[in-house]
């Protein structure tokens, strides 16, 4: 860590650049005074106009704005207080404890093909979701929500880019990244027009030279981490006190709890990919609404392995499997399913 010095008046303080409010999530600084989500100018006139007074900026605890809370605005000066992208819009609720993010779950790099010219079809199209995520600040251990990871449909979880994740199953009931065909970043439509991941997006992989960057978070507040543990060695083959959990996490000194995503042309064995479970308690407001439109938690019926596995909506292929002309579709999609869907069943 950079040590610099710089000078307030006569006095001259000693303090180290960029540091995070919370170091292990990276949400959130210190010294943003102002509680808009960056560390500059205004906060530290603040931290100037309450000097010497109580009940104003006040990190330490002493109840008066002074030394230890101008040299927390001098830390972080211009430091990101979070690592979304630009196309994001990111708001901090410190009286909630939430971080508010919101999008339109559309990707920042191309999405697709998904017509089949590139050999992944799917008949869906990715398109504007108006997503509201609320991610915990401060985690909190344990999940007391009721929500089961492996059975939540839908979004679970944001990736830095503003692209939801999902769990590993998809809306047929099957591992999604060993099974679906994906775009060259990881990601596919689901029926509602939702472009997601159910794995590492490629952008996230890094060149394994070191421990994995933040990706994302899970919507109980905890970071996701790209593959990597150290250099050249996956987090899922570590071994000993590091190994992941069921959750497909760990903690270490330097990042508190963290997840780690791996994909699936990394390494075929990096079920569940993301997460496997809850290690805190999810915000539960990020899954209303969600009805499963082709996200994880299973299925059911004759058409999970087939019409599932090519990305049809459910009732196409219920539609399609009333006809036993077309019974093998749900097993063998080909262009003649289509065309009767599209003909008959309003695909």
């Amino acid at each position: 860590m950079q040590i610099q010095s710089k000078m307030i008046g006569v006095l001259v303080l000693s303090v180290s650049t960029a540091v995070m409010a919370n170091s292990q999530t990276r949400l959130g600084c210190d010294g943003d005074a102002t509680e808009d989500g960056q560390v500059d100018t205004k906060d530290l006139l603040l931290a100037i106009s309450d000097w010497g007074s109580s009940g104003g900026f006040d990190i330490d605890g002493d109840g008066m704005t002074g030394v230890p809370e101008v040299l927390a605005i001098l830390e972080e000066w211009a430091s990101p207080c979070h690592p979304f992208h630009e196309n994001m819009n990111v708001v901090f609720d410190y009286a909630e404890g939430m971080v508010i993010v919101t999008g339109t779950g559309l990707a920042d790099h191309a999405m697709g093909p998904f017509d089949g010219s590139t050999g992944c079809f799917n008949p869906n199209s990715p398109s504007n979701q108006n997503h509201t995520w609320r991610i915990p600040i401060e985690p909190v251990v344990g999940n007391t929500s009721g929500q089961v990871y492996m059975d939540t449909f839908g979004k679970i979880g944001l990736m830095l880019n503003g692209v939801a994740f999902y769990n590993p199953w998809d809306g047929g009931g099957v591992d999604a990244p060993s099974t679906i065909c994906m775009d060259d970043f990881n990601g596919h439509p689901s029926p509602d027009g939702c472009y997601h991941y159910h794995q590492a997006p490629t952008w996230g992989y890094g060149d394994g030279t070191g421990h994995s960057d933040v990706i994302g978070y899970a919507a109980d507040g905890y970071p996701v981490y790209g593959p990597w543990e150290t250099s050249a060695i996956f987090a899922k083959d570590v071994t000993g006190s590091l190994a992941l959990d069921a959750c497909n996490g760990h903690e270490d000194l330097d990042r508190g709890y963290h997840y780690h995503a791996i994909s699936f042309d990394l390494d075929a064995g990096g079920f569940p990919w993301v997460q496997g479970c809850w290690h805190g308690n999810p915000e539960v407001s990020n899954f209303e609404g969600d009805d499963g439109g082709g996200g994880g938690g299973g299925g059911g019926g004759p058409c999970d392995t087939g019409c599932g596995a090519n990305m049809i909506p459910p009732p196409v292929c219920q539609c399609v499997d009333q006809n036993p002309d077309y019974a093998y579709c749900c097993q063998d999609w080909d262009a003649a399913c289509q065309t009767y869907a599209e003909n008959v069943c309003g695909l």
